[in-house]
């Protein structure tokens, strides 16, 4: 993303930051119950297996997803995050993005809003 002149915030439930596999931490930007999905254009859900059951309890995480689909936001995914897209309703369209596919299928959908999708999240005159 970086590299396409994107920028990238990790938010976490909280702000101490996020372990990773192996043990390194890596700095968070953001905690879920404050750094709301609205003010980024696009998002990516990336977690583990046991963060994703975490979060599925979690109503800051859920909000998080349903909020950024309803805003128009692409949001990309691992297949291990794919449970909280489920329970916050995703319904999958062309910028629902598996990042299994790799990360160049996201760049584009990140790039604007998904107009397409308005008329399935809201009521439109």
């Amino acid at each position: 993303m970086e590299a396409k002149g994107g920028t990238v915030k990790i938010v976490a439930v909280k702000i101490g930051g996020v372990a990773l596999k192996g043990g390194r931490t890596v700095k968070v930007d953001g905690q879920l119950a404050g750094t709301p999905s609205v003010v980024f254009d696009a998002v990516a859900i990336v977690l583990s297996k046991d963060g994703c059951a975490t979060l599925l309890g979690e109503a800051a995480a859920i909000d998080f997803v349903r909020d950024a689909f309803g805003h128009l936001k692409a949001i990309g995914f691992t297949a291990e995050s794919k449970p909280l897209l489920d329970k916050a309703g995703i319904t999958a369209d062309t910028a629902v993005v598996d990042l299994g596919h790799g990360a160049n299928a996201f760049i584009g959908p990140a790039s604007t809003r998904q107009w397409d999708r308005e008329a399935k999240v809201r009521t439109l005159a």
